[in-house]
């Protein structure tokens, strides 16, 4: 189910089909210029040194928003952009019309972060056991942090971004709970239980202690014995390289060094192991079996589960109020982002679902 959360990640999805034919560009809103600006119809297009993408944007005033009195950096947006670039989910030439598109739907997602950031006010902190436990979720599944950055490189978001996006979520759900506290029924949850049973198993994994030393791809005889005698030195004082970091599952700890450690007990170490990218010696500090989870155990995990299943709907509705009762100015040439969602006023589930198809 998606979001009406006007991300990058979004908009870059629907960057890959064909945009639509350009839409007349009509002005914002009347607003009042800042000091020494100059509008888009008046300034130049700006020199450009970096990927096609980026001249989309080339002349757009700085900052390109102000929120509530607190501006948007044209920089900031820029980043965005090219981080998309980066990750090949925008293309280095790619057309005006897509191009705009997506600096549109950037600096929308910039802006809803503000517009909430202001509406959450103190009670910001009460979002961060939210963000911690999303984040811990996501590199979970991710089988790291490497991982999950590599991931987010690949669609085209930043960590930046990324952190931005949940953060901008987790405020949401506490102005939600404000209004409408969360309740499940032990039936409920049991009904939830049955249903996910299968995603309810917690996976083998193992806590442990490494050692390292890169190798070239092809190294010679010596070299390989300089690294062996490196990794002996270090295991022998003590100076393991890698403190634990949480579990690691097979997939996180990779083929060659999940062999290595299975059956071993804790305090036990593996033999020196070779991998593409270098020796390795890993110490097991602790380990666990694949078991389902009982009932008891999963209830907290089950209620969280059906309590984001209502802050779909009610974050739509919380975020289009916020939108309609902020003081937003934006100097960019585009009065919509894209998919036709208005910038001002209520955005449905049901305009953003026909848009996308």
């Amino acid at each position: 189910m998606r979001t009406t959360s006007c991300t990058l990640l979004i908009v870059l999805a629907s960057c890959r089909h064909q945009p639509p034919p350009p839409r007349a560009v009509t002005p914002v809103a009347p607003v009042v210029p800042l000091p020494g600006a100059v509008t888009p119809a008046e300034q130049p297009l700006a020199a450009h040194h970096g990927p096609a993408m980026l001249a989309h944007v080339g002349n757009w005033p700085d900052p390109v928003a102000i929120v509530d009195g607190v501006p948007v950096a044209k920089k900031a947006l820029v980043s965005d952009l090219q981080a998309a670039v980066e990750g090949g989910v925008l293309a280095d030439d790619v057309d005006e019309v897509t191009g705009m598109r997506a600096a549109a739907t950037a600096l929308e997602a910039r802006i809803d972060a503000l517009i909430v950031e202001k509406a959450v006010g103190k009670d910001a902190v009460k979002a961060q056991p939210a963000l911690d436990a999303e984040l811990a979720r996501e590199i979970g599944q991710a089988g790291g942090r490497e991982n999950w950055l590599s991931i987010l490189k690949k669609r085209g978001v930043s960590e930046e971004a990324r952190r931005r996006t949940l953060t901008t979520a987790a405020q949401l759900h506490v102005l939600v709970e404000a209004q409408t506290p969360f309740t499940a029924s032990d039936a409920e949850l049991r009904e939830r239980y049955a249903e996910q049973a299968r995603s309810l198993v917690v996976p083998a994994a193992v806590q442990v202690l490494e050692v390292a030393e890169p190798l070239a791809l092809t190294p010679t005889a010596a070299q390989l014995a300089d690294a062996q005698a490196r990794v002996a030195q270090a295991v022998a004082a003590g100076k393991w390289s890698t403190p634990p970091q949480g579990w690691q599952t097979p997939r996180a700890l990779g083929t060659v060094r999940w062999a290595a450690v299975a059956g071993l007990q804790p305090g036990q170490t593996t033999a020196v192991l070779r991998t593409p990218f270098g020796l390795h010696q890993l110490k097991v500090v602790a380990q666990r079996a694949e078991h389902k989870l009982t009932f008891a155990e999963a209830k907290p995990e089950l209620a969280a589960y059906l309590q984001r299943l209502k802050w779909v709907r009610l974050d739509t509705i919380a975020l289009a109020k916020l939108r309609a009762e902020a003081k937003v100015q934006r100097f960019s040439p585009f009065d919509k982002p894209p998919g036709g969602l208005p910038l001002a006023g209520a955005v449905t589930m049901a305009e953003f679902e026909e848009e996308e198809d």
